[in-house]
């Protein structure tokens, strides 16, 4: 896994119009879970609201001093034998030296990182005062399943949110690839921030969420088309 650090979970999209249906689910899941985060609404009502199915912005990321960053960690320097733990042996093998990756694969996994990076920003950003403008700006960065599923739910997000006059902050500790190809990839986010509303008396509570996300190259950019929370 390469991983970005205070940057900017199987794969997620299907393969088949029958598993998109299977998956369906569990994407509008996602997004009413952000709901019930942010709320804290009772969660029989969700039940309804989701058929039954479920169980138990700022709208761009500050990417000054990104390309530093990715490169530092998606570019692996060789270094002579003195200086690091090359030819070590550890007990089940030996340390080895990598090359550094072709230049485009690191430029498409920065892009990668970024699209993902981005969409988390958008996701978990979410303030009653600016929630449509908040929901457009996750919409912007998505596409296929999750922008269907997640403008289906906008409205009852939208209003969940105005309802326990919520605000909830996010902000990306690090993303990582869990696989790409020239077309998708597999990303993981770990995030902190804090959400505010009626039943916290507005005071902000903490709260850390890690995202699992698919994006897919589309028209020249990565868009999310498949978001779920995992532990």
């Amino acid at each position: 896994m390469e991983v970005a650090a205070h940057g900017s979970g199987d794969p997620l999209t299907p393969g088949s119009s029958g598993d998109a249906e299977a998956h369906s689910g569990s994407r509008l899941n996602t997004v009413l879970v952000a709901a019930v985060g942010v709320c804290l609404v009772a969660v029989i009502g969700l039940v309804v609201l989701m058929g039954n199915t479920y169980d138990n912005r700022t709208d761009a990321v500050d990417t000054s001093g990104f390309w530093d960053r990715a490169g530092s960690v998606l570019t692996i320097e060789r270094q002579d034998g003195k200086s690091n733990r090359v030819g070590e042996d550890v007990g089940e093998g030996t340390v080895e030296a990598m090359d550094a990756a072709p230049p485009a694969e690191q430029i498409r996994t920065a892009d990668q990182i970024e699209a993902a990076t981005k969409m988390a920003n958008a996701f978990l950003n979410l303030d009653y005062e600016n929630i449509e403008a908040n929901i457009e700006a996750v919409k912007t960065l998505a596409t296929g399943p999750f922008l269907r599923q997640y403008t289906r739910a906008s409205d009852d997000l939208a209003k969940l949110t105005q309802r326990a006059q919520a605000k909830q902050t996010g902000e990306v500790e690090w993303t990582g690839l869990v696989a790409g190809d020239d077309d998708s990839a597999t990303m993981i986010v770990a995030t902190s921030g804090t959400v505010a509303n009626k039943l916290t008396e507005f005071e902000p509570v903490a709260r850390t969420y890690r995202l699992q996300l698919e994006v897919d190259l589309v028209d020249g950019q990565w868009l999310t088309s498949d978001l779920q929370y995992v532990r």
